[in-house]
């Protein structure tokens, strides 16, 4: 952050009646307290066969347990070489423990956001080519992602691409032309997303939510949440987390409950450190 942006969140919580100086420095360190343990990959019970006969577990007290790793990303082709116009790399969805690639911050950022949204239940990183029909050949397109939504299962594909880029490969084209016709079991709909829905806010909330999601204490998510049921309309974020006394607990319970949707920010485009006002989804519970 720059020391213009620091001045600027400064003057806006003076205005909003926290002075950060006047807080006290902590006497030592504090740590969250997340309920489940922080670990890469996963615990799960050991699987038994009930029908194999040459395995005993009847002198067991308990079955054990087993830790599965993270699961690495399955693209079907790996991101370019790295230059000075690219970024590249893997993030980890803490909900399915599985590695998600990307190849440019754009790309990252809508992983981020894919991950963060309670209603994506799957994120596919550069799946299999889609056969493409055109006036000179059927031509071979793979997109950037495949997301699944949660219940219905209904599967959306996207472009990733800076608006400035769309004519330069014909992307428009060829996602009419992939709804037109080229979706059957493989997707139920084709977007592109620019630099107008994916943004550097946006993906900084959402890697903030998956951050907390990690970190989540159920008993800080419920006392905040009742809380903030008792106030109507928009009010002050610093003004709920002031009821939980560690900070850090406070914002790490906010995220969770954005993720839930029983926070709804004011400004989701912006980042909720800069924009920090919230309103209580009495739908949601």
């Amino acid at each position: 952050m720059t020391r213009v942006r620091q001045i600027i969140r400064f003057m806006k919580e003076l205005e909003s009646g926290l002075d950060r100086t006047q807080i006290p420095l902590p006497p030592e360190t504090a740590f969250l307290k997340p309920d489940n343990p922080l670990m890469s990959g996963r615990i799960r019970a050991f699987p038994v066969d009930a029908h194999d006969e040459d395995e005993d577990y009847s002198d067991l007290a308990d079955l054990p347990w087993l830790w599965v790793p993270t699961e690495e990303p399955t693209p079907s082709r790996w991101y370019p070489a790295r230059t000075k116009a690219h970024s590249r790399g893997t993030i980890t969805n803490p909900k399915t423990r599985a590695a998600i690639s990307y190849a440019s911050t754009y790309e990252m950022n809508l992983a981020y956001m894919l991950c963060a949204s309670k209603h994506v239940a799957k994120v596919e990183d550069q799946p299999e080519a889609i056969i493409v029909p055109r006036d000179d050949g059927d031509k071979q397109h793979t997109v950037d992602f495949r997301a699944t939504l949660t219940g219905n299962g209904y599967r959306i594909v996207v472009g990733v691409r800076p608006s400035w880029l769309l004519d330069k490969d014909d992307l428009r084209h060829t996602i009419e032309r992939i709804n037109s016709g080229s979706l059957g079991g493989f997707a139920d709909e084709a977007i592109i997303l620019t630099e107008r829905e994916i943004t550097n806010d946006r993906g900084w909330n959402a890697k903030s939510i998956l951050r907390a999601l990690k970190n989540s204490a159920a008993n800080d998510n419920a006392r905040l949440a009742d809380y903030a049921s008792r106030f109507a309309g928009t009010v002050s974020l610093l003004t709920l987390m002031r009821v939980i006394d560690d900070p850090a607990a406070a914002w790490n319970a906010a995220f969770c409950l954005i993720y839930d949707e029983i926070l709804l920010p004011s400004r989701p485009d912006l980042k909720l450190v800069d924009a920090p006002f919230v309103s209580f989804n009495h739908n949601a519970v």
